[in-house]
């Protein structure tokens, strides 16, 4: 029997947005082999373009900066994608981390978005 999943959308993880247009910005994602899905904690590279965070990186690739709010496919080249930059509510548990994030790495890159003022809450 086929199995369906269910995508994740933009209100799983934006509970609140402070004002409309003020709180998502379009940004550039560096290249990346793999796709990545809304709610990618993302950190701001040295080039001005954001990626995955690299929680066991160094700055500035270990720093939490923003949120992805679109999905975005696998490319060679740096893409446009929409980000949660400021001034918002996420829900923490639909967060997406690397799988060797640590619960001490998390609440770190929560306490960088928190400085931004996005707030991430447990949702239900």
């Amino acid at each position: 029997m086929p199995s369906y999943t269910q995508p994740t959308y933009l209100s799983d993880v934006l509970l609140v947005e402070v004002k409309e247009g003020w709180t998502k910005e379009t940004i550039l994602i560096a290249p990346s082999t793999v796709a990545l899905s809304i709610g990618m904690v993302l950190a701001q590279l040295a080039s001005g373009e954001f990626a995955p965070i690299d929680l066991a990186g160094s700055a500035p690739a270990n720093k939490a900066t923003a949120i992805l709010a679109s999905d975005v496919e696998a490319s060679t080249t740096a893409q446009k994608a929409v980000v949660i930059k400021r001034g918002a509510v996420v829900a923490k548990n639909n967060l997406i981390w690397s799988d060797t994030a640590t619960a001490e790495d998390v609440e770190t890159a929560l306490a960088d978005l928190e400085v931004l003022g996005i707030v991430a809450r447990n949702s239900f």
